[in-house]
């Protein structure tokens, strides 16, 4: 696709539309797709088969789309896939999310690095024209979690907003290329190898998991975390079935990855990965916690994934700024904020105030 340079472009160069018809957002997955493959800094949380699996299980009666798209010659170059939550109570408070954000907290899928997605030829006049139309929406508040601090949505809404977006959490990874054992504590590589003897004993296996076991791997998966959960007096995200529904549809239908620790043909521990072209992104992972309590399963599993997998990065995701379990993998780090900008002071300040008042009438 030849599009203008940039010293040539102006505004009229890209034509735009509201899409707020979830058949119209289907209607362009192709050239979608097409346009998250052509950028090396998107993850699968930006494809149309993820954000479209979500919409179709957890879309809600009141919630209104409101995605930008740009075209050039009728080439999609600019997406940003966004909708607005209309509270039905008083205030009606008027909240903009990213597509795969903004489903209820217990069962929620945890979409990271939601962004604008756009030809880098057009970045610069494409987010100056998506300020002027992100600044016309009825809104009262903007709530985009997950992103990384160089991201497009970060500079979009700054300068929209004149808002400054404070680093809360930190993006964990390891870049293959420059990570070794020998980068690890020594507490580390003690545990490690350590782990590695005991499993060694009992004669188990560390292995990338077929694509014809995943299903039979992700049930042992769900009974593993559950029960870790359970005993913690928890739920755990896979007790919902929007969330059990979603991951079976998103399988159905996209690349995932899985890697596990296995003794005498039984899985007793299974990492859970969705990847691109240059990325393993770690996403769940399920263990024998009563059996298997002191082989350190999860760091053995994690250390063998990373030093046997074919990508550029391995991917930790999104955790807390300090005291997180990821930092012993030897890991690099990069800032990660989550974004709540008020844009109507009162509305919000009516809306919690009256969320205050009916949580003390339970």
């Amino acid at each position: 696709m030849n599009i203008p340079s940039m010293q040539k472009q102006n505004s009229s160069n890209i034509k735009w539309e509201l899409i707020n018809d979830f058949h119209k957002l289907t209607a362009i997955t192709q050239q979608w797709q097409r346009l998250v493959d052509q950028s090396s800094d998107l993850s699968p949380f930006s494809s149309p088969q993820w954000v479209l699996t979500w919409y179709n299980n957890y879309w809600q009666k009141g919630w209104e789309l409101s995605t930008h798209a740009g075209y050039i010659n009728n080439q999609l170059v600019v997406i940003l896939p966004c909708y607005i939550q209309h509270s039905p109570k008083f205030p009606y408070l008027k909240v903009l999310y990213p597509l795969g954000q903004g489903e209820p907290e217990e069962e929620e899928i945890s979409s990271e690095y939601c962004d604008v997605i756009v030809s880098k030829s057009i970045t610069e006049i494409a987010l100056v024209e998506l300020q002027e139309k992100i600044m016309l929406l009825d809104i009262d508040q903007i709530r985009w979690n997950a992103t990384v601090q160089n991201s497009y949505i970060k500079k979009l809404l700054e300068k929209s907003f004149r808002y400054e977006a404070l680093s809360t959490h930190t993006r964990y990874f390891v870049e293959r290329t420059e990570w070794s054992l020998e980068s690890l504590s020594k507490n580390t590589r003690a545990r490690y190898k350590r782990s590695i003897n005991q499993l060694n004993k009992i004669n188990a296996t560390l292995h990338w998991v077929e694509p014809k076991d995943y299903d039979e791997y992700i049930k042992l998966l769900i009974k593993y975390h559950q029960k870790l959960w359970n005993s913690r007096n928890k739920d755990g995200a896979f007790s919902h079935a929007s969330f059990k529904d979603f991951h079976e549809q998103y399988r159905s239908q996209s690349s995932i990855k899985m890697s596990a620790v296995t003794v005498d043909g039984t899985p007793i521990a299974i990492n859970y990965y969705f990847d691109d072209e240059n990325s393993l992104y770690f996403y769940q992972s399920g263990w024998d916690s009563e059996q298997y309590s002191n082989f350190s399963l999860g760091l053995s599993l994690h250390l063998w994934s990373i030093e046997n997998c074919d990508y550029k990065y391995y991917d930790f995701m999104m955790g807390e700024m300090k005291d997180s379990y990821k930092e012993k993998f030897g890991v690099q780090q990069e800032p990660m904020i989550n974004v709540n900008i008020t844009i109507s002071p009162k509305i919000v300040f009516i809306h919690k105030l009256m969320r205050k008042i009916m949580s003390f009438d339970k």
